[in-house]
């Protein structure tokens, strides 16, 4: 009795294409019809597009051109595609460059976000004002240095909801938020802070403020040492409205420990606030004799009632014992989601 293909179980086909590359199986199995089209569907939505893989450029484009319509997502690593080859994938919902050089970003209509990881800073920024796009509506961009914003005259405005950048400065960031005024959630790394006079931070009553951004995660640098009045200008400049915060910050500011200050501004200035995940960083030199900073005193301060409305409530910390003076860490757990690539808040 002959047996054909065909009449194989998914179970041995599935177990078949686990020694095959995906061109293998998508010219081996796709097309021939509904069933092996379905059995084979994990192996046409999601597309790496490398020199890794040891593709020719003929044998990548003859993928896309068969799996482009079908794709969800497609990723492009170390090499290069034009617009138009892009443009193959008509239906993809997601769409990241890895160390690739973008293009002009064709007309994708189902295309909501879009990751450029060490890509080059090249109008990078133009990327925020895609017109071809309608649907894009969350950026992850990792760059080989920080970017620098500026106002545009005329004024553009970009439609991002979910935005993860680096910026230069702390002037970067008070112009990000005018040319996004949509944004929900915003991830960002900061390198560097202005030379700023916050004397007179309460009495300032003159700034524009984002009023549809719920979630704010912050990073600094290593190099970075910033205060907690400093963090506090930043916080500022967002709504009212925040509902998730999460910080990873290094400081000589022993205040940045302090629950109850943190706790008086929350509570005033954040009604809103749900989440307040951190990791703040301690480096400071203490003169010879003086009382060290003990871990249990500063997580003390966090347990009021106010902080077991707040999640997560569980706070700890360790000690650096390599650092000349006292340098310590505490940190909600898990350690924060400022890590992640982003925030989702629906």
């Amino acid at each position: 009795m002959i047996t054909s293909i065909e009449h194989l179980p998914d179970e041995i086909l599935l177990n078949i294409c686990q020694y095959l590359s995906q061109y293998d199986i998508i010219l081996a199995f796709f097309g021939l019809n509904n069933r092996l089209n379905c059995t084979v569907s994990q192996f046409i939505q999601t597309l790496i597009i490398s020199n890794e893989n040891y593709f020719t450029h003929r044998e990548n484009y003859q993928l896309l051109s068969i799996i482009g319509p079908y794709l969800h997502s497609l990723t492009i690593k170390h090499t290069h595609l034009s617009s138009a080859e892009i443009s193959l994938a008509s239906n993809i919902q997601e769409l990241t460059f890895i160390h690739s050089q973008l293009d002009d970003l064709p007309p994708l209509r189902n295309l909501t976000d879009l990751n450029i990881i060490y890509g080059s800073t090249f109008k990078l920024i133009d990327v925020l004002f895609s017109n071809n796009n309608n649907n894009l509506h969350s950026i992850f961009l990792v760059s080989t240095s920080p970017l620098k914003i500026s106002i545009f005259s005329p004024p553009k405005f970009s439609k991002i909801k979910q935005l993860a950048i680096s910026l230069q400065s702390f002037d970067d960031f008070v112009h990000l938020l005018h040319i996004c005024p949509e944004l929900t959630c915003l991830s960002l790394m900061l390198q560097s802070w202005n030379s700023i006079n916050i004397q007179n931070l309460d009495n300032q009553s003159s700034i524009d403020t984002s009023t549809t951004l719920r979630s704010f995660s912050l990073r600094t640098t290593y190099d970075l040492n910033i205060s907690l009045n400093e963090v506090k200008y930043i916080l500022k400049h967002l709504t009212t409205k925040l509902e998730h915060i999460a910080i990873e910050i290094y400081t000589e500011d022993i205040a940045c420990l302090d629950g109850e200050q943190w706790e008086n501004y929350l509570k005033e200035n954040l009604p809103s606030l749900t989440h307040f995940e951190f990791l703040i960083l301690l480096r400071k030199d203490y003169p010879h004799g003086s009382k060290p900073l003990q871990i249990p005193d500063i997580v003390k301060t966090f347990q009021s009632a106010y902080w077991s409305k707040i999640t997560p409530q569980k706070i700890t910390g360790y000690y650096n014992r390599c650092y000349s003076g006292v340098s310590l860490c505490i940190h909600t757990e898990i350690i924060p989601t400022v890590r992640r690539r982003r925030y989702f808040l629906y």
